[in-house]
């Protein structure tokens, strides 16, 4: 049985949620039994036409996937595929609410954070003054200094 394909170029890392595709062709394929979802193996019909094709899009399965050409007998093409959770999920993680505690760039001081380096020392002091300055009864003076 003959499944729809879409095969593009993928110029983005695995670790980019949207992946930048271009050039999306789609073809029908046939599929290596057993058929295994998150890593099949995939038969097209193009030839050399198929050059360059990193990339994979099988709405039978849901799934996108990254292509690797392995070769092929005739005018088909043999594409080793791996599954991308990432864009294939893309919409379910898009909505999930989340509330993010580490950032390189932006962080917020009021979370607690093990890995950001802080400093806290408290140095105390008394010291007298030469001469009888505060004069009365019962007094008390705290001076704080913060900074260096």
């Amino acid at each position: 049985m003959a499944y729809s394909c879409t095969l593009y170029v993928n110029s983005s890392g695995a670790d980019y949620l949207n992946k930048n595709l271009s050039a999306g062709t789609t073809l029908s394929c046939e599929f290596k039994a057993p058929v295994d979802v998150e890593n099949p193996v995939v038969y097209v019909s193009g030839g050399a036409s198929l050059d360059g094709f990193n990339y994979m899009h099988i709405p039978e399965f849901g799934r996108y996937y990254f292509a690797k050409p392995v070769g092929g007998t005739g005018n088909t093409i043999t594409f080793e595929c791996v599954s991308d959770p990432l864009m294939s999920f893309r919409d379910q993680i898009l909505s999930c609410p989340a509330v993010i505690s580490r950032n390189p760039w932006h962080w917020d001081l009021y979370l607690p954070d093990p890995k950001i380096p802080v400093e806290a020392r408290t140095i105390s002091a008394v010291k007298k003054f030469p001469e009888n300055h505060f004069r009365g009864n019962n007094n008390c003076y705290i001076l704080t200094v913060l900074g260096g």
